[in-house]
């Protein structure tokens, strides 16, 4: 297929997910300062051209009653009528529709997974969405877009999260606040331990840390109160309570505080942490 550039057919709807204040208002709904730059996600279109590759591969992908084409080859057969007319446009460059058209295969038609380099998947994707503003019904379209931008709205959201919760485990590494949901911050006298916090949790004190292995690895932990003072506070001998996990990160740090905002753990009172030497 010749590689003549084409326009790109206008979209169904006027508004764009790629206008230059989006991430930053996101980034604002989230709580994150206006100035932090948030990583594509991956599902995010790169650009315009990616973004109409996009769209195109979902209108292919939506498919029967919703479109009225039930079969790629209805598809085809609708392509293939389109096209002629469609050329008589194209003063520049008479052919380009069917050229586009009769380059794509059942298999992308089918599945909806423009294949070939960047421009050919362009232009097939320009062709395809000329094509359906003319043979597919509007409202169809403009809920196949409306869901593009749903879905590439939902994925900045998800990143800006994901940028809040990294955040606010490095701060936690850097920086251990002294409660947090009931835990109390203690000073562990083992030389292990880098930070430990002491709670009622479900009725039972107990103390949760983040101390290093005698390999030489972080880990956390949660430990019964009383466990841990049979064994003089020490980690590595007392047998814990609880494992501390983490959806968010791997590192300890991140499995501590995932632990100490799960439980809905009480603060102990002063006079029993004075009495247990904490």
């Amino acid at each position: 297929m010749e590689t003549t550039n084409a326009p790109i057919e206008p979209y169904f709807l006027d508004e764009s997910p790629l206008e230059p204040d989006f991430q930053r208002t996101i980034a604002n709904d989230i709580g994150l300062p206006v100035h932090v730059d948030i990583e594509r996600p991956d599902e995010v279109p790169a650009d315009d051209q990616d973004r109409a590759i996009d769209l195109a591969e979902r209108i292919l992908s939506a498919g029967g009653r919703r479109t009225g084409f039930g079969h790629h080859e209805e598809v085809r057969r609708s392509m293939a009528d389109w096209a002629p007319d469609r050329d008589d446009d194209r003063t520049d460059d008479p052919g380009f529709w069917r050229r586009c058209v009769f380059s794509m295969s059942p298999k992308e038609r089918n599945f909806g997974r423009l294949q070939g380099d960047p421009k050919e998947q362009y232009q097939k994707a320009q062709t395809i969405i000329a094509w359906a503003a003319d043979c597919v019904p509007g409202e169809v379209l403009e809920a196949i877009e409306q869901s593009q931008l749903e879905d590439i709205e939902q994925a900045w959201r998800e990143a800006a999260e994901d940028e809040r919760v990294r955040r606010e485990i490095q701060q936690f590494a850097e920086d251990p606040p002294a409660q947090v949901d009931g835990w109390e911050r203690f000073e562990a006298s083992h030389d292990a331990v880098e930070i430990g916090y002491v709670a009622q949790n479900h009725d039972t004190p107990s103390v949760a840390a983040v101390f290093e292995t005698t390999d030489g690895d972080r880990e956390a932990r949660e430990f019964t109160l009383q466990e841990w003072i049979d064994n003089g506070g020490n980690p590595h001998d007392a047998q814990p309570n609880r494992f501390c996990v983490s959806s968010d990160a791997d590192s300890a740090y991140a499995r501590l505080r995932s632990h100490l905002l799960t439980f809905d753990a009480e603060a102990m009172a002063d006079q029993e942490m004075e009495a247990q030497g904490l």
